[in-house]
């Protein structure tokens, strides 16, 4: 057996894709981690998630979830698995969450190490708010106990920082300044504090820690891609080749009075052209955008018949208004629902796509149009966020940032070139092999740990 000489503890902020629940990219993107770095050599990774539905496997110790009683609580914006905010809690209901949290992660980091046989060296807390605050204040009474203390990677996600903006633009009443003053005085993001390194998936996300936290220290920070996982994403000529027979057997959800009364039932199988988009249903991702350019194209007399597919889901509210807006109001037949789906699905739906576009207003970074691009199908998406730093013209387009009309216009533009001019031929191996050569999970997490252990480490004060 080999020896274990790195121990790595996570603490996620969203469930991870098992026991029949569908995951956010948060919840996704933790478990790849939890793989990656249990792949590496010497090294031992535990990791804990919260739910509401899952339960600790008994075949994996090193994986134990959070159990709830009531939804995962987020920061901002819309979950698939949830809508219950933080700012919902009452200071007593937070208070309790928070310790029982804390007991749970140290509890789960004792076992850990009990397995392991060392410390842990490394600890990650996803997310930039409840998670380093606990791990920071776990950190503290292991020090204070005479334990050794771990390094602590804070990996920075879109919505927290979302939430603190709110607080700190002080004009919407649904966000009082509550949780951002909170962190500032636990000091978690302060120069002295417990956080070694913080790590974002964009340029942009580091830019908005930076105006959020402005006194931690800049040379602390980095950029870090997201990866994807290359054994599921990845180009499919059989799926292409059997597109027809793949679509006429997906069952699109629609056609209930809570949605739509004119769905289509089925997808036509006999199309020229398959669009795909994949994300949750929130205002930001700008779904309706798309389905708005889908009722231009599908009127087009030049491009033949295009079929859009719209993976994903979110609040009952969002699913309702997509639906009926979709069908009820635009009149789509070939723009088909087809809800949360597994990966290896998404896989297969991206590979035999023309295009995959994603219209998201500053998207935190874009996995989906990582994925796609994997798949070998170029991508669409807006000029704002992360998709700036690598949808070129060799993978795909942006449109300009817009709102509105002039955003329908130029997507219906430019879908229209990116199909004319077949894309998926002419930059989809391209996009693959970009994406593999900087996107993958595992060349992600290595870099991550060699950032975090080349730290020049400060005392707490």
């Amino acid at each position: 057996m080999a020896t274990t000489t790195r121990l790595i503890f996570q603490l996620g902020t969203n469930n991870w894709q098992r026991q029949g629940e569908f995951a956010p990219g948060s919840g996704i993107l933790h478990e790849a981690h939890h793989q990656a770095y249990a792949a590496m050599p010497g090294t031992a990774s535990w990791s804990v998630y919260p739910s509401q539905v899952q339960t600790s496997p008994a075949d994996e110790p090193e994986v134990r979830v959070f159990e709830l009683d009531h939804p995962i609580p987020i920061c901002e914006s819309v979950s698939p698995v949830s809508s219950y905010r933080f700012h919902a809690m009452s200071d007593d209901e937070f208070g309790a969450y928070v310790a029982r949290l804390e007991r749970f992660a140290a509890d789960t980091i004792d076992a850990a190490e009990a397995a392991a046989g060392i410390p842990v060296t490394m600890a990650v807390a996803h997310h930039s708010f409840l998670n380093p605050l606990v791990l920071s204040s776990v950190n503290r009474r292991r020090t204070d106990a005479g334990r050794p203390r771990f390094r602590l990677l804070c990996f920075v996600h879109g919505t927290a920082l979302k939430m603190f903006a709110h607080e700190k633009a002080g004009i919407d009443p649904e966000y009082p300044a509550r949780f951002l003053p909170l962190m500032e005085q636990a000091g978690v993001f302060e120069p002295g504090g417990e956080v070694d390194l913080c790590a974002a998936i964009s340029a942009e996300q580091l830019d908005k820690f930076a105006e959020v936290f402005p006194r931690y220290p800049t040379d602390r920070m980095r950029l870090s891609p997201n990866g994807y996982a290359s054994t599921i994403f990845r180009p499919d000529p059989a799926a292409r080749a059997d597109r027809a027979r793949i679509l006429g057997e997906l069952r699109p959800i629609g056609g209930s009075a809570s949605t739509a009364a004119n769905a289509p039932t089925a997808v036509d199988p006999d199309t020229d052209h398959v669009i795909v988009f994949t994300g949750k249903f929130a205002d930001w991702k700008r779904l309706d955008a798309l389905l708005r350019a889908a009722a231009v194209l599908e009127q087009s007399d030049q491009l033949g018949r295009v079929t859009t597919l719209v993976i994903g889901s979110g609040p009952d509210d969002a699913i309702a208004h997509h639906h009926r807006l979709a069908h009820d109001e635009l009149g789509l037949r070939r723009t088909h629902f087809l809800g949360p789906q597994p990966q290896p699905e998404i896989a297969k739906l991206n590979a035999l796509a023309d295009l995959g576009v994603y219209p998201s207003r500053n998207e935190p970074f874009g996995l989906v149009f990582i994925e796609a691009m994997a798949c070998g199908t170029p991508v669409i998406g807006a000029d704002s966020g992360g998709p700036r730093d690598f949808v070129t013209d060799a993978v795909g387009g942006l449109v300009p940032e817009a709102e509105g009309g002039a955003l329908v216009t130029s997507l219906v533009t430019r879908i229209g070139e990116a199909l004319a001019e077949d894309w998926k031929a002419t930059k989809g191996p391209a996009a693959a092999a970009y994406a593999a050569a900087n996107f993958s999970t595992d060349k992600q997490c290595e870099d991550l740990v060699a950032a975090v252990e080349g730290v020049d480490r400060q005392p707490s004060s």
